[in-house]
Order: structure tokens, then C-alpha cells, then sequence
């Protein structure tokens, strides 16, 4: 409600309420950039460099290909599109607000995994193009591995990954359609010293102290004279002599052959 006072002569006046409605512009649709946000209200400044303020209390909040978003999306330096009630002091009883800025991009992205996250089944992918982004899946990521049906545990570090997903403001975040990944093991040899054995695999500290993660279970495994041994007569602090195959870069190692230089037959 408004007070609005007509003069009914020289010395009087009648002063009575009015709906603020009644006072308004007809409904505007405006369009600009968002230069600050406080609770509800959203501030931006149009093309024409006039600046408003609109209420986002009691508007429907729309991404710009019409799907519904959370008023804390909406960012500095958007682009916004406004609908609702323009008062006289610029401010806007808003009935609708579309963040032109806020709409998925469907892309493909290649790139290295460079780490794992097995809590929230996302991983980082290292890409020539675009540096460092965070891949983000979910049930309904499919996934590949050497063009065989795979799932988010069969990814390993060192594999080359092509992912399709859809990304909004910055291509680092993207949550993924699909993970088609692919690797190809390349040969390695290295001598070094059993430390922790479990099971049928084990960890080895090669030259330069460098850390392996050797997995024997396909493995021929021999004594220093090339003889059968068995998992069992290997000892921590054994001399090994290791090789197998492994991805570039990665110490985690399929072992083809181990002979410990320890054991004598």
C-alpha cells in the first residue's frame, strides 16, 4: 500500500491508501548482469547501464534451458533474464529469473587418470587441452575398458580416458555419460628388495628407492638358478630380481617373472 493525497482546495487535502500495484509499470521482462547478490535480492545492471534490484522471493528460478536451479547458483557477472513488476525505484517484484549463464554443455574430453576418488567414484583426468578436471560419475555413467563392458572399479591410474558429460560454467567439472577407457601395458624390468608380502602380492623397493606394487598371481616364479620355488620360500628383505608389465609412469606392476636372488636350488 501506497498514501497518495489529492488537493481539494488551497488549504486541504485528502490523503488515503492505495495498492502499490496500482502504481506500478505494467509487467517488464529485463535482461543484464548480475553485479551482486544480498538474501533475496539480486542486483544487475542492463545493457542501457540502468541498474535494479529484483526480489527472488517468490520467483520460479529457471537454468536457461528451462530447468528449475537454487537461488545460490546464480553468481556474480551471470546473465540473467527477469521477469515481473517494475517499480519506480528499479526494484522488481520478480516473477521469473533465468540464469542465461547456467545450461549444460554436452562435450568429450580425453586425457590421463591421474587419481582416484573411491568415496564419491570420480576421478581426476590430466588433459593436453584443458588441464586438470574432475571427472564425476554415478549409476548411470556407463563405462568401458579396452572396448569390454567395465565399471567404475576397473579404472586404474595411468589410463587414458574419453568421457562424454555434460559440464555448465567451467569444463574442470564435469559429470560424466560415459568413460571409455583404454590402456596397453608396456614391458619393465627392475632388480630391488622384498619389503611387505601379502598374499600374492607384493611390494618391492626398487632403485632409486622407488616404490612397486607387484602382483604375482600370473607370475613364474624361480629361484636365483631358475628353478620352480614356490610363493611361500619368498622372505621379506629377499633380493628380487622382477619382470613384467605395467602402464607408463605407473609402479603398480603385472608380474611375468620373479627370481629371487636369495634363494639357491
Amino acid at each position: 500500500m501506497k498514501k497518495v493525497c489529492l488537493a481539494l482546495a488551497a488549504a486541504a487535502a485528502v490523503c488515503f491508501l492505495v495498492p502499490l500495484a496500482s502504481l506500478a509499470a505494467a509487467p517488464k521482462t529485463l535482461t543484464g548482469t548480475v553485479t551482486g547478490l544480498v538474501g533475496n535480492q539480486i542486483m544487475f545492471s542492463a545493457t542501457s547501464a540502468a541498474k535494479y534490484a529484483a526480489d527472488a522471493g517468490n520467483a520460479q528460478l529457471l537454468r536457461k534451458n528451462g530447468a528449475t536451479m537454487q537461488l545460490s547458483e546464480i553468481l556474480t557477472g551471470d546473465k540473467i533474464e527477469v521477469k515481473g513488476t517494475l517499480w519506480g525505484d528499479n526494484s522488481i517484484s520478480a516473477t521469473s529469473i533465468r540464469d542465461l549463464s547456467l545450461y549444460a554443455h554436452t562435450s568429450t574430453f580425453s586425457g590421463k587418470i591421474s587419481s582416484i576418488n573411491t568415496t564419491d567414484s570420480s576421478f581426476v583426468m590430466d588433459s593436453k587441452t584443458y588441464g586438470s578436471q574432475t571427472i564425476h560419475t554415478n549409476n548411470f555413467t556407463s563405462f568401458t575398458k579396452n572396448g569390454s563392458s567395465a565399471t567404475f572399479k576397473d579404472l586404474i591410474l595411468g589410463m587414458t580416458a574419453s568421457v562424454k558429460g555434460q559440464w555448465d560454467r567451467s569444463n574442470s567439472n564435469i559429470f560424466a555419460l560415459t568413460v571409455n577407457g583404454a590402456y596397453r601395458l608396456i614391458s619393465i624390468y627392475f632388480t630391488g628388495t622384498l619389503s611387505i608380502k601379502n598374499g600374492s602380492y607384493f611390494t618391492v623397493i626398487g632403485n632409486g628407492n622407488v616404490i612397486y606394487g607387484v602382483d604375482l598371481s600370473g607370475a613364474t616364479l624361480q629361484s636365483k638358478n631358475g628353478k620352480p620355488i614356490q610363493l611361500n620360500e619368498y622372505n621379506v628383505g629377499d633380493s628380487l630380481r622382477v619382470w613384467g608389465k605395467h602402464l607408463s609412469g605407473s609402479v603398480s606392476v603385472v608380474g611375468v617373472q620373479i627370481k629371487d636372488s636369495s634363494v639357491t636350488k
